[in-house]
């Protein structure tokens, strides 16, 4: 730290421990195996542009997570070699755990961890939305205890030209 409470100039950019996200992995492989356990879904496809060519590429695995249910949104996850998740909720929402991984950011797997299961379980249950302006993509999750609202200009070509997604829950593959 630096002699005012911020983080050093050294500390954007240097990662100390990157195997301290290892956690945000493994919590993804287990949603992956609990999902496709707890829910009618198939597997689905992956092409380069749902993730971008890049991370398809140089992705450990990728798992798309395509529900049976009509107006369900599709999950895409995969595990990258930094390590840590990026994840594609629905269409167009793009969201990376750890964000970025620093030192100065000083982001805490624990609490990825966490969000990623609970950003997971708003879409399962039909609490993500999302919607598809001409520059501008806007996702958000609204759970029982929480809402979190994402707002990023467009940067893939995802065929989708304006839209608005309000998602419905997946099906269950037995009774609760």
């Amino acid at each position: 730290m630096g002699h005012d409470g911020a983080p050093s100039p050294e500390a954007y950019g240097r990662v100390t421990d990157p195997e301290r996200f290892a956690v945000v992995v493994e919590r993804a492989a287990g949603l992956v195996a609990r999902l496709e356990r707890d829910y009618r879904v198939a597997r689905g496809p992956v092409g380069p542009d749902d993730l971008g060519p890049m991370l398809t590429a140089s992705a450990l695995w990728v798992a798309r997570l395509v529900p049976d249910t009509p107006r369900a949104a599709p999950l895409t996850l995969a595990a990258t070699p930094f390590p840590g998740v990026i994840a594609l909720f629905g269409r167009t929402c793009l969201t990376s755990y750890p964000s970025c991984g620093c030192d100065a950011c000083e982001e805490d797997p624990a609490r990825l961890s966490e969000e990623l299961g609970a950003d997971v379980d708003d879409l399962v249950e039909g609490r993500f939305s999302e919607a598809v302006c001409r520059g501008v993509t806007r996702c958000a999750f609204v759970g029982p205890t929480r809402s979190r609202r994402g707002s990023e200009p467009r940067a893939r070509a995802d065929g989708v030209v304006e839209a608005v997604f309000d998602y419905r829950p997946w099906n269950p593959r037995r009774a609760r």
